[in-house]
């Protein structure tokens, strides 16, 4: 006994456990429709209310077996409209005691309103002043749909008591559940199974995705495909059931009725809506395709001449890609300007509202943006910089790697990449070295005082040599010195040549320095810098062999 009774509770927990899924959405489906049976109620409620300015409680509703019979708008003989709901529902529950016929009966009144009788007990009387204003109604449609309501409800109450409907609602909503707890098992398996297949394609698929996105980024978006497709599933057949089940029921019959219209006219919403746009989409389509047909022909014009194929006289072919870049900016701004009246929702108060906002930032936070892109407009068509170019800017200095709108990066020497703001490059004395250079490299200089009693051509052959020594200067053009300068104790010599990679600027600079040094000092010559006054006792120079004294390797 007891070994059976433990096998019949883990059948029961396992099972529990294995529908946990299915009775959480049930749980969310019944929640979502003791929320939104009300709100629409609410809303039909509100839509019965008199002409604006009218107070809330002006229409008073009259329901029998939770369905909506007509709505009171004006008081009878001095009775409130609350005491006139209350006999209504007393009279109707009269008039089906009296009889099982059901029989409904419309008299006129010498107002102009009519009395519904139900078994021969008038149970209510419509006047003309619980017409609806807003809609237009007449007293013949008002008439007919009360009388229709009515009908409705009395059968329902019928219904109510009778034990067999009740059971067969019972059984229905039983079955309906199993179909439903079914239909999850079914769906879960379909997730599983989907995702299995998944796996495999994935793994069979992961070198060559890899290429272009990363596997696991593909693999998480699917996933969570299958699991919104899931839920989307899970919940309308929830919706559904619920849907179904509170048909069954006389009482609860309004609310799957109204559950359904909702459905319906929420579906039908959509398409009207879906079908309605279809005309403005086709206009926008047309639209983004002709810009993007003109965006293309832009972009090959452009890059015929910022390659040289194609030499016009109004652009250079370093401003040939900045204008490309504006002239297809301006195109879309253009395009999106034509499109944006078919666009779906644009007359809406919440998309001009959402436009309005939109604007109101850009507005605010556009200054700096605008003046920043005016310098680097006039930066760039009045080509201060160039791609390649080493130039200083303020105590930066570098090669020029990319010249933007808003901005213009540059390589340092030791490797790092600066970011100029290009309304500082406006403000600032900026210093190309390479713009003027022959050939197209890097100018670099660097001077050394030597006194008179050298000579000058020694000098001259001295400085050449140790450029000759140097590794990343050109030899076309060929460096040269110049005595830029003839102090009263030393003569200024200036040797001039090209740096190969203007990047490694310092570093050849340095190379540089270091063999002008073993040249002077291999020939006994004496370098007076920084200062000179007076000639020494002795030569002030290194004799060749001490060059590598320790810690120094040859």
């Amino acid at each position: 006994m007891n070994t059976t009774l433990h096998r019949l509770i883990n059948i029961w927990v396992t099972g529990l456990n294995k529908a946990r899924p299915a009775l959480f959405a049930l749980l969310i489906l019944l929640i979502g429709a003791a929320t939104t049976v009300p709100m629409y109620a609410a809303v039909a409620q509100a839509e019965e209310q008199p002409v604006i300015g009218s107070h809330p409680s002006d229409a008073l509703p009259v329901t029998f077996m939770n369905r909506h019979i007509f709505t009171i708008r004006s008081g009878i003989m001095g009775f409130t409209q609350e005491e006139r709901r209350i006999g209504i529902s007393c009279r109707i529950k009269v008039a089906m005691e009296k009889s099982s016929d059901d029989h409904v009966l419309i008299r006129p009144t010498s107002e102009g309103g009519r009395i519904i009788e139900l078994n021969g007990v008038a149970v209510f009387q419509l006047r003309p002043g619980d017409l609806d204003p807003v809609l237009g109604q007449s007293m013949d449609e008002a008439v007919t749909s009360a009388t229709e309501n009515l009908k409705i409800a009395v059968r329902e109450a019928r219904e109510q008591g009778n034990s067999k409907v009740v059971l067969k609602g019972i059984g229905f909503t039983l079955l309906a559940s199993a179909f439903f707890y079914l239909a999850c098992r079914f769906i879960y398996w379909g997730q599983r199974s989907a995702i299995r297949r998944l796996k495999n394609w994935l793994d069979r698929w992961d070198e060559k995705l890899a290429v272009a996105i990363h596997p696991q980024q593909v693999s998480n978006a699917l996933f969570f495909t299958v699991d919104l497709s899931k839920w989307t599933l899970i919940v309308t057949a929830g919706y559904e059931w619920a849907t179904f089940c509170l048909s069954q029921f006389p009482y609860s019959r309004p609310w799957g009725e109204k559950l359904h219209s909702f459905l319906i006219e929420t579906l039908q919403g959509i398409l009207s809506a879906i079908i309605g746009a279809l005309p403005g989409l086709l206009v926008v389509f047309v639209i983004v395709l002709l810009t993007r047909f003109t965006s293309q022909i832009l972009k090959a014009f452009f890059a015929r001449i910022e390659s040289g194929e194609v030499t016009v006289t109004w652009m250079a072919e370093e401003t040939a890609k900045p204008t490309r870049k504006i002239t297809q900016a301006l195109l879309w701004l253009f395009a999106f300007a034509m499109a944006y009246p078919y666009l779906p929702g644009s007359n809406t108060e919440a998309f001009k509202g959402l436009s309005v906002l939109v604007g109101i930032m850009l507005s605010i936070g556009g200054a700096g943006v605008v003046g920043q892109a005016a310098s680097g407009l006039i930066m760039v068509y009045s080509r201060v910089l160039r791609e390649g170019e080493f130039v200083k800017i303020d105590k930066i200095e570098g090669v020029v790697t990319a010249v933007g709108i808003f901005s213009t990066k540059i390589r340092t020497s030791i490797g790092e990449e600066v970011n100029v703001p290009n309304s500082l490059i406006g403000n600032t004395t900026t210093v190309n070295s390479s713009r003027l250079a022959e050939g197209g490299g890097l100018v670099v200089n660097t001077t050394v005082t030597i006194g008179y009693n050298t000579p000058w051509r020694q000098v001259h052959a001295l400085l050449l040599r140790a450029a000759e020594n140097t590794p990343g200067l050109r030899s076309d053009p060929q460096p040269f010195v110049v005595q830029s300068g003839l102090s009263d104790f030393y003569v200024e010599y200036r040797l001039c040549a090209q740096v190969e990679r203007p990047e490694i600027r310092r570093v050849t600079l340095s190379l540089l320095h270091a063999n002008i040094q073993d040249v002077f000092n291999e020939f006994g010559v004496q370098i007076m810098s920084p200062h000179y006054v007076n000639d020494p006792l002795q030569k002030v120079w290194v004799p060749k062999e001490q060059w590598f004294e320790t810690p120094a390797k040859e």
